[in-house]
């Protein structure tokens, strides 16, 4: 069985890319080159050096927690009102280099939701620029720089604007499906509760009332509070069959539906899915092990990897047994093993198996999964 689709849409960005975007603003930050250098050309008081960088280290706090902090539109527009006022401030200073602080009050009024308000704010900063043409502190030769700079300061605008919208969506569609996963976990909840009541509450029931009669007879006839007893024995065996059937159930039904069920849910996060390998035919405890093996791996990538490929082989090992490798790209790690893969290396030990962890690279999980045995204990559900 192979499955080779082409990469869904990304509702987010991988684990290189999101790194990538984080730093975006860090890069932004060099083209303070531009007025340090400009202000360093020239001797100045020590007040006047004191503003100078005080300025510069409140806007750049304030420009990384635009971008780096949760959405805000305040912070946005203070920000852009601190880089006009800025501006405004160092040019005597920075004459040469004191205009990319409207570039950057640019990107930051686009990081907001209001487009007339980025636009109209962005184009004030465009005449701002201008002022000193027309006051003549700039004269014709300077013009050369002016409509690099004007068009930067729209594009920052338009630029941040759609980061912003970008962002807003990927955090409505995690919370959507962080609502989605939580309303499905609560109606299977329910869903085992019913079947727990109505599979068991009868039963219970009888099993109860036949004990009460065993009780009241076993005094003044031995022989029929026997055979209660070996009905409530008879009937606590049925309800024990029928338990282990229903939690077989909700164990899945093979390495092939669940393998349907990790594509799904990994084409829903953009993740493709490639398995390299007929699926053969497993010893039931075996499948089933596989199975849960591969939801554990499919539900950490969603979560956690930011992958952008998940490979799957099955293939034979020694003495009749398999070797399940489950691979993805993402960030991958060394970090300590939680709960689920922790209960799936205890699993697949009581079936005779093992489980290897590689973080580098991604994350690779080899298991051995065993050839069914005579001898092989029953691993409790």
């Amino acid at each position: 069985m192979t499955q080779r689709d082409g990469p869904a849409r990304r509702p987010g960005r991988t684990g290189r890319a999101r790194w990538f975007w984080d730093l975006f603003p860090v890069l932004w930050l060099t083209f303070l080159a531009y007025p340090v250098q400009a202000f360093l050309d020239a001797p100045h008081l020590p007040h006047e050096t004191a503003v100078f960088w005080g300025l510069n280290a409140l806007f750049t706090g304030v420009f990384l927690r635009v971008f780096w902090g949760p959405p805000d539109p305040r912070w946005s527009v203070g920000g852009w009102a601190l880089s006009a006022a800025t501006y405004s401030l160092l040019f005597p200073l920075a004459p040469g280099g004191a205009g990319a602080y409207l570039i950057y009050g640019g990107s930051l009024i686009g990081f907001q939701p209001n487009t007339a308000l980025a636009a109209w704010l962005a184009v004030l900063n465009v005449l701002l620029m201008l002022i000193p043409f027309w006051n003549g502190t700039y004269g014709q030769g300077d013009l050369g720089w002016l409509a690099p700079n004007l068009l930067l300061t729209l594009v920052a605008a338009y630029g941040s604007h759609g980061a912003y919208r970008q962002r807003v969506a990927n955090a409505q569609l995690a919370q959507a499906r962080a609502e989605q996963e939580r309303l499905a976990a609560e109606a299977e909840r329910e869903r085992i509760a019913r079947d727990l009541h109505d599979l068991l509450g009868h039963t219970l029931s009888v099993i109860v009332l036949k004990s009460e009669l065993a009780g009241k007879l076993a005094g003044r006839d031995p022989a029929r509070a026997a055979a209660e007893i070996r009905e409530v024995e008879r009937i606590s065996r049925e309800a024990l069959t029928e338990v282990r059937a229903a939690v077989s159930g909700y164990q899945g039904s093979g390495l092939n539906a669940e393998l349907a069920r990790a594509k799904v849910a990994l084409d829903a996060s953009g993740v493709r899915l490639t398995v390299t390998s007929r699926i053969p035919a497993l010893p039931p405890a075996t499948e089933t092990a596989a199975a849960m093996l591969l939801r554990e791996a499919v539900t950490n990538v969603v979560r956690h990897a930011h992958a952008r490929e998940v490979t799957v082989s099955l293939t034979p090992a020694g003495r009749g047994g398999w070797q399940l490798i489950i691979r993805d790209d993402g960030v991958g790690g060394s970090g300590p093993e939680g709960t689920g893969l922790t209960g799936m290396r205890e699993r697949l030990r009581a079936l005779g198996g093992s489980l290897h962890r590689d973080g580098r690279r991604g994350t690779t999980l080899t298991a051995t999964l065993p050839p069914k045995r005579r001898d092989a204990r029953a691993v409790p559900w």
